[in-house]
């Protein structure tokens, strides 16, 4: 499956989404029940996509789901009231879980970044040259500290899959303060951090392809 048809088959699972200020998309499910709270969920914003024309190389990139600790394999907002001492939001929610919503980033990035001829979900009946994967450290509310702020983290391996050799492997970390006030500030806070955390990482990704594709060519010569 491809990232652009895989990416179709999710909008009718976000067609509830509304598109808020700054770009945040936002939706609130409503419960009726006698004095039920509402639930409301949030999303990344789509990142911009680099400036890019034909593929640059012919090589088609499988991307795994990321993994992530156990916290973070859950659609509750997580928040750190001190550093050690973490909890939930009940009723507010990511509009899927945080290694799922930084795996669709990554691959639309990448996608945008016309580095690849083709960018696919795996698994995949596809043959791919390249496999990607990834842990998401951090992806949370931070209380605690001054003003507080949003945090993020991603580690990123790149295996050539002709002889499973890592080519490629990066760390990043961003933080962003808290945006505005209430759980809408804290998710353009988060938003803010995913796109400087991908702006920091994936260009080392694109040079090493690149890399690998001009050292392909001279051989070939």
């Amino acid at each position: 499956m491809t990232v652009a048809s895989w990416w179709n088959a999710w909008k009718p699972k976000r067609a509830a989404v509304l598109l808020g200020a700054g770009g945040l998309l936002l939706v609130c499910l409503s419960v009726s029940c006698g004095g039920v709270p509402k639930t409301y969920y949030y999303t990344l914003r789509t990142p911009p996509p680099p400036s890019a024309g034909d593929p640059r190389t012919g090589y088609a990139l499988g991307i795994e789901h990321f993994r992530a600790p156990e916290m973070l394999r859950d659609d509750r907002i997580v928040y750190y009231q001190s550093p050690t001492e973490m909890n939930y939001y009940e009723h507010h929610r990511w509009s899927s879980d945080p290694p799922t919503l930084l795996t669709e980033s990554t691959a639309q990035w990448i996608d945008n970044a016309g580095i690849f001829g083709q960018v696919v979900m795996l698994p995949s009946r596809q043959p791919v040259d390249y496999i990607l994967r990834g842990r998401v450290g951090h992806f949370e509310e931070v209380d605690y500290e001054a003003g507080g702020k949003a945090r993020v983290s991603l580690e990123l391996t790149l295996v050539r899959a002709r002889d499973h050799k890592v080519v490629w492997s990066g760390r990043n970390a961003a933080d962003a303060p808290l945006e505005g006030k209430g759980m809408a500030g804290v998710a353009n806070a988060v938003n803010a951090a995913v796109d400087q955390l991908l702006r920091g990482l994936l260009p080392g990704l694109v040079a090493q392809v690149e890399q690998d594709f001009k050292a392909s060519q001279g051989q070939s010569q």
